[in-house]
């Protein structure tokens, strides 16, 4: 395998080009804990994995009314499925935290049991000695350490707008079409390397929703 050269050319002449990225000028090189979340609701399971949406809400419930008394104020951040990251440890790591919250849908109050258990602990100095090409880093697997920055990065994006994956929408300057359907406009985030730097690469993004209203009238629209 070649190494990688740092060096860049002297000749012809400078060009201005415009590119869909904003440059990292800092980041943290703190240990990050990923962890394993369980989330049921209590006595009972769920018979098929339910919407992002309910997990994230439960979820975000769960840390409103423990983070101070059994997380030691740690702020964590939830893939609505069965990942979350956090910059230290809430529980040992053996251990597994057992925590019981009750959450209102559609009127009706539920009790969940959410299960947090300790996976790996990621490195993200090692993303540092990648992009600056120290030597060794070549095959590192820097992976880990995107993945939780691009969801503490979406966590963000998640408080105003309606998120799927790594996608952001807003209702605002939506289109409307046919099928009682409309457009709205959005963004893709992801975190990459560069040379010597680290990027935010943003996308444009569209996605079709249905238009709030009677469903009767979506259905003969």
């Amino acid at each position: 395998m070649s190494t990688r050269v740092n060096k860049h050319g002297s000749a012809g002449r400078k060009l201005r080009v415009a590119v869909n990225h904003v440059e990292f000028t800092k980041y943290s090189e703190r240990e990050i804990i990923q962890y394993d979340i369980e989330l049921q609701p209590e006595g009972t399971e769920f018979k098929k994995l339910p919407p992002p949406e309910l997990m994230r809400s439960v979820f975000d419930q769960c840390m409103r009314i423990h983070r101070a008394s059994r997380l030691g104020n740690t702020h964590m951040v939830y893939d609505a499925r069965k990942i979350a990251y956090a910059p230290r440890r809430v529980c040992g790591p053996t251990e597994t935290l057992r925590l019981e919250v009750s959450h209102s849908e559609a009127g009706r109050a539920s009790k969940y049991i959410v299960q947090i258990r300790e996976a790996a602990v990621i490195d993200p100095s090692s993303v540092t000695r990648f992009i600056r090409g120290d030597a060794g880093t070549e095959m590192a697997d820097i992976q880990p350490a995107l993945t939780a920055m691009d969801l503490a990065i979406g966590s963000v994006a998640h408080q105003d707008m309606v998120g799927f994956g790594r996608s952001f929408f807003t209702r605002a300057q939506s289109m409307p079409t046919s099928g009682g359907l409309e457009l709205w406009r959005g963004f893709s985030l992801s975190v990459r390397p560069g040379m010597e730097r680290l990027f935010l690469n943003v996308n444009t993004a569209v996605t079709a929703m249905y238009m709030p209203g009677s469903l009767l009238n979506a259905l003969l629209a």
